[in-house]
């Protein structure tokens, strides 16, 4: 192409592009488009496919929702690599995978399954994030209402949503970088039908047959807390990052551990960060690490070892784990 023709045609498409539009929502319009995107997410029908995109790592997922008298009813399957699928009965959900015992999916997990959207507490979303309205795509079909949740300080990734504006249902979300230069991760549907009727054979498992069978587990006495010593210890948590709540503490006896493992999980609405801790081994510590949405930090003191991982910044994580100390 001669160079004015191409000039011009780069010129024509500048003008052509319309500048993306900008809207700060107020506190109650971004409170009433979680409820409407969490409600959405958990009464409608809907059914379809959709990607999820994390680095070089990309899969597929085709996906049945319904919701009736018996409540909450889903299954989605993945369509790439290992055989998987999740099928949900109200706020259980059991994984199926050939030759593997199924097994069930914590529900704080299990609620944030895209395109669902429920926020710990919405007061907290607020806090650390606020809502602008962008420009209009399309996706699947529908036009959707582009968001960007942009956070309140460093320790948080930026959010673009895009919602169907009638159902309230996500259709896309994007979490970024703190400086917006890089996409950690995406879902997006790729095909959709949004309402309607699912024919409930979309619903049963087809991977129950091939599962292992499930075998009765003794009931378990609670592991005591980790010891140092034969000494019970117990931990300060100071200048825990803010906007974060602890929203769990748990000592559990992990596979491969000799000695229970203390863990705090916390959250600021949308993101989460697990802090654990267990007595040091002789084993080296583990460099900070940042790989897509997911930063993980860890550090021994005084005999004991704490990692802090999350979908935040690296420099949460770190703060976290520095942040506990023995008393």
């Amino acid at each position: 192409m001669p160079a004015a023709l191409l000039r011009s045609a780069l010129l024509f498409l500048m003008l052509g592009l319309p500048a993306q539009a900008s809207e700060q929502m107020t506190t109650a319009e971004s409170a009433a488009l979680l409820r409407k995107m969490g409600a959405a997410a958990r009464v409608l029908n809907y059914s379809g496919v959709y990607l999820f995109q994390r680095q070089d790592s990309m899969e597929t997922f085709r996906l049945a929702h319904v919701f009736d008298a018996a409540g909450e009813q889903e299954r989605r399957e993945s369509l790439d690599g290992l055989p998987r699928e999740f099928v949900r009965n109200n706020d259980q959900i059991t994984c199926y995978m050939p030759n593997m015992k199924p097994f069930q999916l914590d529900r704080r997990a299990a609620n944030k399954f895209f395109p669902g959207i429920i926020p710990d507490q919405i007061v907290d979303v607020l806090s650390n994030y606020t809502f602008r309205k962008l420009n209009v795509e399309r996706v699947a079909g529908y036009e959707c209402q582009v968001v960007a949740l942009d956070p309140r300080d460093k320790l948080r990734n930026p959010h673009r949503l895009c919602v169907e504006p009638n159902s309230g249902l996500m259709l896309k979300s994007a979490m970024y970088n703190p400086d917006r230069t890089v996409q950690l991760e995406q879902f997006t549907f790729t095909q959709l039908q949004i309402g309607g009727h699912i024919d409930k054979q979309a619903l049963k498992p087809v991977l129950a047959n091939k599962a292992l069978p499930v075998t009765p587990v003794p009931r378990q006495v609670a592991p005591s807390p980790p010891q140092l010593g034969g000494d019970y210890v117990e931990f300060n948590s100071t200048n825990v990052p803010p906007g974060f709540r602890l929203v769990k503490e748990t000592h559990t006896q992990l596979q491969g551990r000799a000695a229970p493992v203390l863990h705090y999980l916390y959250s600021d609405g949308m993101a989460t960060v697990s802090v654990f801790i267990e007595p040091a081994s002789n084993a080296q510590v583990d460099v900070p690490l940042a790989q897509g949405n997911v930063s993980f930090y860890t550090r021994q003191v005084a005999g004991w070892r704490i990692t802090a991982v999350g979908e935040v910044p690296l420099r949460t994580v770190q703060l976290f784990a520095q942040s506990y100390v023995p008393r």
